[in-house]
């Protein structure tokens, strides 16, 4: 895991992106809490940030031991074994939640902090109905509890119930001003319901109250992956989270994006090192071997992703690409159509099938995939723009001129440029 934080670190300099100041600064905590965890062996509280940090790190078993050794030095403590199944919620393993909670159940069965888990685990297990009974009863009896009012935050966000959501979060906010938790769940909900500016808000809040937290840097991350910054935060997370493959693949991709070509080559084959089953990771590297003109090398990259997670929406629409570059056109507008199935929300698919079916001078087919788009997306500026096309090639200016306006006030991106050029071409 040290060789990927490291190759990210290197990719981050070959992209001229200042890289994070404290590289080690993970290891060195960890290294200091484990030498004060073997100098006070029985000091609860000592042991239990050793755990609670490992956890952050992603290390599930070594926390789980550690904080079960810490809960045994507060035989009978509620808190403490809320600790040992943190660590199942965190790894969303059911089986493991169900035996933490357990523990509490037998210690005191109708305690709030009992009851909390219990709705936690069956969370995990997408029982939200379960869960919902669990949090009713734990805040009929102390209505201010945060871990019961975030947990009930958490059960509508998976619903996508957005005002019952950010309703209980902003009450588990109230209950403990000083926790990123709510901040990092009312982004997360924001960002699900299309809201971006909130979840940035939201986001960045949690990250003034836990600035070395690797999911805020991640999410945070995410949301800002166009820019220095997001790909500096997604660096973070790597370094935070060593052995976390969608923060690795999402490093790749912001370097990717920002056409970054060398330090997301070096970024992917890193994170496949780790994690050799990483489909994202060999679907990137896919994409960047198409950028190099290495298609063989792509096409293999890109099915193996697919082999890996065969209903891969953004996999199929990158073997699309390599088929139509290497002119097997009947199998890219099938691979095109197939993207399209699996992701009906992305028009990229039908869009890429049409400019192909144009470049082929095949304008009735590319009428259907544009069809197609327009009827979800009737203001996307990309297919509009070739509809243009289509009907300037059917010699119909007069059509033409009015799916070029629309382009030019659709959404989406358009090479503006070209449009207005071929609106003055028309007579």
């Amino acid at each position: 895991m040290r060789r990927v934080v490291a190759v990210l670190i290197a990719a981050l300099a070959l992209g001229l992106v200042a890289p994070p100041p404290a590289v080690r600064a993970q290891e060195t905590e960890l290294a200091r809490l484990r030498t004060e965890s073997r100098a006070a062996p029985r000091d609860h509280a000592v042991q239990r940030a050793l755990g609670i940090a490992l956890l952050r790190a992603g290390r599930y078993r070594e926390a789980e031991a550690q904080l079960t050794r810490a809960a045994r030095l507060t035989p009978g403590s509620l808190d403490a074994l809320f600790d040992v199944a943190r660590v199942a919620f965190a790894r969303e393993d059911h089986g493991a939640a169900e035996r933490a909670c357990r523990a509490l159940t037998r210690a005191q069965a109708d305690a709030v902090l009992t009851r909390v888990c219990n709705a936690r685990a069956d969370l995990v297990w997408n029982r939200s109905a379960r869960a919902f009974e669990q949090l009713e009863a734990a805040l009929a009896t102390e209505p201010t509890s945060y871990e019961a009012l975030y947990a009930l935050a958490e059960a509508h966000r998976r619903r996508a119930a957005v005002s019952d959501a950010e309703a209980a979060y902003q009450r588990a906010i109230q209950a403990r001003p000083q926790s990123a938790e709510p901040h990092l769940g009312l982004g997360r909900l924001y960002a699900a319901a299309g809201r971006r500016d909130d979840a940035v808000r939201a986001m960045r809040r949690a990250l003034e109250l836990d600035a070395s937290d690797p999911e805020i840097q991640y999410e945070l991350g995410r949301l800002l992956s166009s820019s220095d910054e997001g790909r500096t935060l997604l660096a973070r997370a790597v370094a935070g989270r060593p052995d976390w493959p969608e923060a690795q693949v999402a490093a790749a991709d912001a370097m990717l994006a920002a056409g970054q070509v060398d330090a997301a080559e070096a970024a992917y084959r890193a994170a496949i090192s780790a994690h050799a089953d990483n489909a994202p990771a060999h679907s990137g590297l896919g994409r960047v071997l198409v950028q190099r003109g290495d298609l063989a090398g792509a096409e293999q990259e890109i099915r193996r992703a697919l082999a890996l997670v065969a209903n891969d929406p953004g996999s199929a629409l990158a073997l699309g690409d390599v088929l139509a570059r290497t002119e097997r056109y009947e199998e890219a507008f099938e691979q095109y159509r197939h993207a399209a199935d699996l992701d009906p929300r992305n028009p990229a698919g039908l869009v890429r099938a049409a400019e192909l079916a144009m470049r082929q001078n095949r304008d009735v087919l590319a009428s259907g995939f544009l069809d197609r788009v327009l009827q979800q997306h009737p203001n996307n500026a990309p297919a509009l723009a070739l509809y243009g096309d289509v009907m300037r090639a059917r010699r119909d200016t007069t059509r033409a001129r009015d799916y070029y306006q629309r382009a030019l006030a659709g959404s989406g991106e358009l090479d503006r440029a070209r449009v207005e050029q071929a609106l003055r071409e028309l007579r």
